[in-house]
């Protein structure tokens, strides 16, 4: 027999590295195999992760695995196969004959120990496993294998719910099967882990209901669709694509869908011929240009008909639950997005899931960018009416993103406010030079092509100076974000000033605020020769003493929806001065009125839209 480097062969095979996951699905599918009907995973999770953490008794660093059957175990035909690599006694189970090389991929120590009806078969295996190796011992006992995994490779933090309930998505439909079949399986995992899951976990083959079965044909292939369902707080809608009644790809078809959990497995001979070496990967071409006579239906023809299947069998079995989730969604879109024609996108699936739908939308809209902006650059005639259509589903999906910003921050509790119009005015790490990061349209629509002084090298170096003279001679850090527009020699000649001041202060610390952003602003105008108007904007709340002690020293109230917003006329800098116009509101007046000038466009959007939609139809 040609011999074979073990090593360099599991080096060079599992390239993408081995999961936890991975190997008890293995071992379990193994166990199934060999006609095991008790079957236990224990995971052992490592106790120093107790002591790291004296607080809290959970672990999360996987230890040790251990996978306990009752099937006919080492038996000697079965131990000249374990010596074997890439047997061909699974061939009719969809068996590649590698798949134990898993084990010792993740794991540096491997035992196995197998009580057979009158012997009690061990060894350890490693890459330089020979027959010799085994220990054979004339003991009596119940029949029962254990393959123990430890010292394992991948030390990372391991979340015991998601392992196991992924496993269970796995082998659901192979558990299912075989109890359909005479072999009634019990799958028991344990873990010591501490965390929020049940110790002990049970999949009972006797307790697994399909919701709905049925099959579908794309050229000559037949699939076959079982529908489970997992009650609350279980959420979202999968199908699992199955090679040889396992587990091997899981095409999310939503994610959010919350009234249950939907599993619709998916499994076909086309799926049985395709599956990779390691079982993580169906081999089918992408697109339709891609296939050939060995795999006539591609990835995308084969999605696409798998999620209309998918939803038919859910909606042919529910009580109305995707219907009531799906006019949900519809809402939604039609208060944010309400320039998206959903029914263009793909029916009833593709209204499944709002996310998908804008996802769907912005490609579609890039493309149709992408493709003008290249007519355009090779001197291509191009439609006047794309190019307006597209300008003003920008424009509408602007002021989207306008009411969503409005939308949170008016959600935000109100000592938190301050720090989140903060951070939507100018996010950290951010120069402003992005439409969408850059929200001084809150303030003022005036301001709204108004850039920040940190997408300029000069003002962001001067905007530092300033910030470290006002920290030197007034004791304190300025919080302010800065703002300025450019005269037709492209010189700074309008800067916007917004200062923040955290709630509570008392009047004494108020005044000083607003003396503040005077002497700041002061600074500015000094160092920016250019500049011809500053409008200063200190964003504090204002209570009956603080109204009183401003409305005396010359500030006049100015219209606001709700809250006190109160102005006044400086005079910034020396000689003849710049107009310095000082605005003083609470962060809940900023929003409101924000909320206000919006809705103006909102309620135009709207109008558009159903104008378009009644001249369409």
């Amino acid at each position: 027999m040609a011999r074979i480097n073990l090593r360099k062969f599991i080096a060079e095979h599992y390239k993408g590295g081995v999961t936890a996951r991975d190997v008890i699905r293995e071992a379990v599918t193994n166990s199934i195999h060999a006609g095991g009907t008790e079957i236990t995973v224990d995971l052992r999770f490592s106790d120093r992760q107790a002591e790291m953490f004296s607080e809290s008794s959970e672990r999360v660093v996987l230890e040790g695995i251990s996978i306990t059957d009752n099937g006919e175990g080492f038996t000697t035909e079965n131990l000249n196969y374990f010596d074997e690599i890439c047997t061909g006694h699974k061939d009719h189970l969809g068996g590649k004959g590698v798949g134990r090389l898993s084990f010792l991929k993740y794991a540096k120590q491997v035992s196995v120990r197998s009580q057979l009806e009158g012997e009690l078969v061990q060894f350890f295996y490693t890459p330089d496993f020979k027959l010799s190796d085994v220990n054979r011992d004339a003991i009596s006992g119940r029949r029962e294998t254990v393959i123990a995994l430890s010292e394992l490779r991948e030390q990372i933090n391991s979340q015991v719910r998601n392992l196991i309930t992924s496993l269970c998505d796995d082998l659901r439909l192979l558990v299912f099967l075989k109890h359909q079949g005479g072999q009634s399986i019990t799958l028991t995992f344990h873990h010591n882990s501490g965390q929020p899951f049940e110790e002990t976990f049970k999949l009972v083959g006797s307790d697994i209901k399909t919701e709905k079965e049925q099959s579908f044909q794309i050229n000559s292939e037949i699939f076959d669709c079982y529908l489970f369902k997992d009650a609350p707080p279980s959420k979202g809608i999968v199908a699992m694509l199955c090679a040889d009644e396992l587990c091997i790809e899981e095409y999310t078809i939503s994610k959010r869908f919350d009234s249950c959990r939907y599993q619709i497995s998916v499994t076909s001979k086309y799926f049985n011929m395709r599956s990779n070496i390691e079982r993580k990967r169906l081999e089918i071409p992408k697109t339709d240009e891609e296939v050939d006579l060995a795999s006539p239906i591609s990835r995308d023809n084969l999605l696409r008909r798998i999620h209309e299947e998918c939803m038919a069998m859910i909606n042919a079995a529910d009580e109305g639950e995707v219907d009531a989730f799906k006019n949900g969604n519809i809402e939604k879109l039609k208060r944010y997005y309400p320039f998206i024609d959903v029914s263009s996108l793909g029916g009833n699936a593709a209204l499944l899931d709002a996310d998908e739908i804008v996802r769907t939308y912005r490609a579609q809209q890039s493309r149709r960018e992408d493709q003008l902006v290249d007519a355009l650059q090779h001197g291509k005639a191009v439609s006047w009416d794309d190019v307006s259509h597209l300008a003003s589903d920008d424009l509408a999906r602007f002021i989207v993103h306008r009411a969503l910003v409005i939308d949170s921050l008016a959600k935000m509790p109100s000592n938190e406010a301050e720090n989140a119009i903060h951070n939507a005015i100018l996010p950290k790490r951010s120069d402003g030079r992005d439409i969408r990061e850059n929200n001084i349209w809150l303030v003022d629509d005036k301001f709204l092509s108004y850039s920040s002084v940190f997408s300029d090298n000069t003002l962001s170096r001067i905007i530092g100076e300033v910030n470290q003279s006002v920290e030197r001679n007034q004791n304190r850090k300025p919080d302010v974000a800065a703002f300025f527009s450019k005269d037709n020699n492209n010189r700074p000649n309008k800067l916007v000033i917004i200062e923040f001041k955290k709630p509570g202060a008392d009047l004494f610390d108020n005044n000083k605020a607003l003396v503040q952003c005077r002497l700041y602003a002061n600074e500015l105008v000094a160092k920016i020769e250019t500049v011809r108007e500053v409008f200063a904007f200190s964003i504090v709340d204002i209570d009956d003493e603080f109204y009183r002690d401003m409305k005396q020293t010359g500030f006049k109230d100015v219209f606001s929806l709700s809250d006190r917003v109160v102005y006044n006329d400086f005079v910034a800098g020396s000689g003849s001065g710049v107009p310095l116009h000082m605005y003083v509101m609470p962060a809940s007046a900023l929003i409101k009125d924000a909320k206000a000038r919006n809705k103006v466009f909102e309620e135009v959007l709207r109008f558009s839209v159903e104008e378009m939609m009644k001249e369409a139809s």
